[in-house]
């Protein structure tokens, strides 16, 4: 589908200067045709069903997610968990998440829940993608949609970060929101008005969806007001934003460090010290927005992706210094001033990146969360117009077959996966209601896919029934915190089940616990264990101990 520049003018008079949906910078000479359509949603339903027809899912967080939304849910009623938890939600960075965890577990179930969660992300991103190219240039082609499917399979993705690429996905729309205000304060729109109260009230939506996608918008919404445009109208609108950094400002005081709910006992922050990687670790992040498999099919399409994504960038920013091309001006200079603020924002990201460590305490994945970011920022800032005929069939033609090959990719890997997670429900149904469960994942690892899949499945049996697990998050995004009876509390400060190198028994109080859950490789040997375990249940790669407590 080759493209022109549209031939419609635009009305007169003061509409005209006004942006919007209308805005027909580059339209396709023709619809495009209802298969492609199809096809996308064909692509998108199978990137969804990755979450639901297998068993055994590899994403990391997302068991402990159904076990924490499970625990919530009937905390009231549980005297057990009551002992070593106190419940204290409050509206906050992932107050979304947490609401729509309690409205859906009410209806299927946490583990379904957890599925619905992450199968969110994989629609919204898409649409969100969609919805941007449609409002800020006209671009009524499905084409980024594809790239928003391929985009949504990444080591976050493997992660199990939901909540921050449901965030992200939410912040990109309020993004496109904020971009048409500023071009409607430029040309002094009449509904500039109108677009300032949509601002007004969907910046907050971001802030509740996650904190960090938050701030990723605050510091885009910042460099779209500077990089371009009558910049004394446009920072007049930052007061659309008020609202919203009053509500985070308000949730960062009731959650300072020296607040912890009543009943429960303070954490030391003294491990919230940044730690920063090397500039080969840096860079190896850059394909993480595709990887999640040992195949390196995913790694393939991931730096083909890259090198499209440049290209149109380099196409597009020289674009930006030419003289009007089409028959609108009008509406070519609106897609030019969005354009030119997107890829300075994506310039900004990509400097963030660069200076950001890689943890800060228990936030992991701080620098390698904004890779996604830059490319959907590019790819949103492209200009059809300037792509050129070879771009352009790379850019038409070249987003369905890496839709495609990464859904497959998923659906071929999770398939294989089931084999290395065998004998975790037989194993699992072995421990009792109310049990102390240690969990020692020795090796937490996939030989199929990257990350750590096996990290949380002990939270599994935490969404069926109460027991007390030993590596909970405490924080406002778990909303719970230990009290002082929780022996959570007494595991050594080199406890990290996502990376355990060994088990130093004589660290751990095994008084503490009743039963100890040990991962290896399903063809592993059994692992070195002392005296005070007995050997209860062994399947695969699982090994489930009971202590003499």
């Amino acid at each position: 589908m080759s493209t022109h520049a549209s031939t419609r003018s635009p009305a007169l008079g003061a509409d005209s200067q006004s942006s919007g949906a209308s805005i027909d910078v580059a339209r396709p000479s023709a619809h495009p045709v209802s298969w492609v359509w199809a096809g996308l949603g064909v692509v998108g339903l199978l990137a969804v069903l990755v979450f639901w027809v297998f068993d055994a899912l590899p994403f990391q967080d997302l068991p402990a997610h159904a076990g924490l939304i499970a625990m919530r849910h009937r905390f009231g009623d549980s005297p057990f968990e009551q002992r070593f938890f106190v419940l204290a939600p409050h509206i906050g960075p992932y107050s979304l998440f947490r609401l729509l965890g309690e409205a859906l577990v009410r209806v299927m179930g946490p583990v379904a829940t957890v599925r619905a969660l992450a199968s969110l992300p994989m629609v919204a991103t898409p649409l969100a993608l969609l919805f941007a190219r449609r409002r800020l240039h006209a671009d009524g082609t499905p084409t980024v949609g594809f790239l928003g499917v391929t985009l949504s399979f990444g080591l976050m993705t493997l992660f199990g970060f939901a909540s921050y690429l449901l965030g992200v996905a939410v912040m990109l729309v309020g993004l496109t929101f904020w971009l048409e205000l500023m071009v409607a304060a430029d040309d002094d729109a009449p509904d500039t008005r109108k677009k300032e109260l949509i601002v007004l009230a969907y910046a907050p939506l971001i802030f509740v969806a996650h904190g960090h996608a938050f701030v990723l918008f605050l510091i885009l919404a910042a460099v779209a007001t500077l990089a371009v445009g009558k910049r004394h109208t446009r920072i007049l609108r930052l007061r659309a934003l008020a609202p919203a950094v009053g509500l985070a400002a308000w949730v960062a005081w009731i959650e300072r460090g020296s607040a912890v709910p009543a009943g429960s006992v303070a954490i030391s922050n003294h491990g919230l010290e940044p730690h920063f990687q090397s500039a080969l670790d840096k860079i190896s992040l850059l394909i993480t927005p595709t990887l999640m498999t040992r195949t390196g099919i995913d790694f393939t399409i991931g730096c083909v992706i890259w090198v499209f994504v440049l290209a149109a960038a380099v196409a597009t920013i020289r674009s930006l210094r030419m003289p009007a091309s089409s028959a609108d001006p009008v509406a070519e200079s609106i897609s030019k001033r969005h354009s030119a603020a997107l890829f300075a924002g994506a310039g900004c990201i990509a400097i963030v990146f660069v200076v950001l460590p890689h943890e800060i305490g228990w936030f992991g994945f701080v620098d390698g969360r904004l890779v996604p970011l830059f490319l959907f920022l590019c790819l949103i800032g492209l200009r059809r117009p300037a792509l050129g005929r070879s771009l352009q069939i790379a850019f038409e033609r070249g987003a369905p077959v890496v839709a495609f090959t990464m859904t497959g990719l998923m659906l071929v890997a999770s398939y294989r996966f089931q084999a290395e997670a065998k004998g975790y429900r037989e194993i699992l149904a072995a421990v009792p209601a109310e049990a102390h469960l240690l969990n020692l994942p020795l090796d937490p690892n996939s030989n199929i896919f990257t990350a750590h899949p096996f990290v949380h499945y002990d939270k599994l049996v935490l969404a069926e029934r109460p027991i007390l697990v030993s590596d909970l998050w405490f924080h406002q995004g778990s909303a719970l915190y230990p009290t002082q009876q929780n022996p959570s509390l007494r595991l050594p400060a080199t406890y990290v089940a996502s990376d355990m190198h060994g088990i130093e028994w004589s660290s751990y109080a095994l008084e503490d616990w009743s039963h100890v859950l040990i991962r290896t490789r399903p063809e592993g040997t059994a692992p070195q264990t002392p005296a005070a375990l007995s050997l209860s249940e062994h399947r695969g790669g699982w090994w489930l101990y009971k202590t003499n407590r």
